[in-house]
């Protein structure tokens, strides 16, 4: 038999009293219908909701853009999901429904919508608004486990977070989620509409997931568009209770530099949720193509480790690099950011189309997110082709202040993959490599005064067993 959804991740009990609310309201424009209020311990296991049509009622549009859903826990004020009925259920673009057959969200015929991700709580309210101008027939039920009273019941709580843009960045990097606190990733949907007819579908960079970077630095890198929805050479019309692609849309003809698709796709964590103790960033390699997402995470709020990082990189680069004499080699960046020039054309490789190399303003400057800076997020490759956006044999600077509280000890952790050179104020404290797979070093014990001291980094890439990631992950701590 099989058990319910991440009972494993999230300790549920093995049995309790098994509950039942089901409601069929009439919810008027502006109303709002308490669909579930119930105290716990318990958990939702399954919520289904059915709506009448389209035309039923005049609707010129789907019902379920029109209703908005909002989750309140353990009696508080603030919603803990809030989004389009729609959205929560991966139907992106506004698109009318379509069938969904995966293990957490299933779409039935004709419009029959099924959530069996598990909601755990003390105290539950599940809401729906009208946002729309005409009055919505539901019907709702929602099937759950009361506990005893005195079970323990876990911290974790099911987060949705939705993101959009129209168009995103070309050549650039989609930021599906950055979470914060302990937990993990339960699943995801991704859409996207194809504007850039640049490349076949819209091969952009695959996923990449900064984890940890407050404690244990770690990376998860994708290759292609499709790979992490478990497809290869597009995305293909299948469902599987862990990934499939439930929309696709025919585009252009389907040649090795023509657009090809666009549609929706998703992947489920079932058997391997991806865990993180402090802070997860989820991005995506974007082209200029209209792109939605949709993660689903199980999280409980945590204070992150104390330490120190750079809020700001600037960048410098990118150059040549295929040997470690030409790592080793001195560059214009090597000098104070004061005197970098105002651009930089990358006349080499992946760098030159049409005969006519990129050109990157000086410097680039790139946020820091819980430590890490993303060299590949700023200094895609031209060419077309996936692989000609990805960078190898390729190196690039990143300049920053390091804001010290008090003088004293402190040590450096870095985690990074390739060759690797930092200085602070100058002084050349760390040159390391790590040739065949992302780690992590620390160095010596530094005594730093009180006040701001400039960091460089130098960080080459190349192919290796994670598949030309170009990030590091930068923070102090009090020895």
């Amino acid at each position: 038999m099989m058990s319910a959804l991440f009972d494993r991740e999230l300790g549920l009990p093995v049995r309790g009293r098994s509950e039942r609310v089901t409601r069929r309201p009439r919810i008027e424009p502006g109303e709002t219908f308490v669909c579930f209020d119930e105290t716990g311990p318990g958990c939702v296991l399954h919520w289904w909701l059915a709506t009448l049509r389209k035309g039923n009622l005049g609707w010129e549009h789907e019902p379920v853009h029109h209703l908005q859903l909002r989750l309140y826990e353990d009696g508080k004020t603030e919603p803990a999901i809030d989004l389009p009925l729609a959205k929560f259920f991966g139907i992106l673009f506004d698109h009318d429904i379509y069938m969904i057959g995966s293990a957490a969200v299933t779409i039935l015929p004709t419009n029959a919508l099924n959530c069996y991700l598990p909601i755990p709580f003390r105290r539950l309210r599940i809401e729906l608004t009208n946002r729309g101008v005409k009055p919505c027939v539901i019907w709702f039920m929602a099937d759950w486990q009361r506990y005893a009273a005195d079970t323990p019941l876990t911290g974790l709580h099911l987060r949705v977070i939705h993101r959009g843009e129209y168009p995103a960045e070309p050549a650039g990097s989609f930021l599906m989620a950055d979470l914060n606190g302990s937990g993990f990733v339960a699943g995801m949907f991704k859409g996207v509409r194809v504007r850039d007819r640049s490349d076949s579908w819209y091969h952009s960079g695959g996923d990449l997931w900064l984890i940890d970077g407050e404690s244990s630095p770690r990376a998860l890198r994708g290759i292609g568009g499709e790979d992490i929805f478990n497809m290869s050479y597009g995305i293909w019309d299948r469902q599987t209770p862990w990934v499939g692609a439930p929309l696709i849309k025919k585009t252009a003809d389907d040649n090795a530099l023509g657009s090809g698709y666009e549609g929706v796709m998703y992947r489920f964590f079932g058997p391997d949720p991806v865990w993180f103790d402090h802070s997860a960033v989820v991005r995506f390699g974007s082209k200029a193509n209209d792109i939605e997402s949709l993660v689903y995470a199980y999280v409980e709020p945590s204070s992150p480790p104390s330490v120190l990082s750079v809020p700001e990189w600037k960048l410098a680069g990118p150059f040549a690099c295929t040997s470690r004499a030409d790592f080793e080699r001195d560059e214009w960046a090597d000098g104070s950011p004061s005197t970098w020039p105002e651009t930089h054309a990358a006349a080499f490789g992946q760098y030159v189309v049409d005969d006519r190399p990129a050109e990157f303003p000086v410097p680039v400057r790139a946020a820091g997110e819980h430590g890490w800076c993303d060299l590949a997020r700023h200094f895609r490759g031209r060419a077309k082709t996936n692989v000609g956006t990805q960078p190898r044999d390729v190196s690039a600077y990143a300049a920053g202040t390091l804001t010290i509280p008090e003088a004293g000890e402190y040590v450096l952790r870095i985690g990074f993959d390739d060759w690797l050179r930092c200085w602070i104020d100058g002084e050349l404290v760390c040159d390391a490599s790590h040739e065949n797979r992302f780690d992590v070093v620390e160095t010596a014990p530094l005594h730093l005064s009180a006040g701001g001291h400039e960091i460089r980094v130098k960080l080459s890439n190349a192919d290796n067993a994670q598949w030309r990631l170009w990030a590091f992950c930068l923070t102090t701590t009090a020895k």
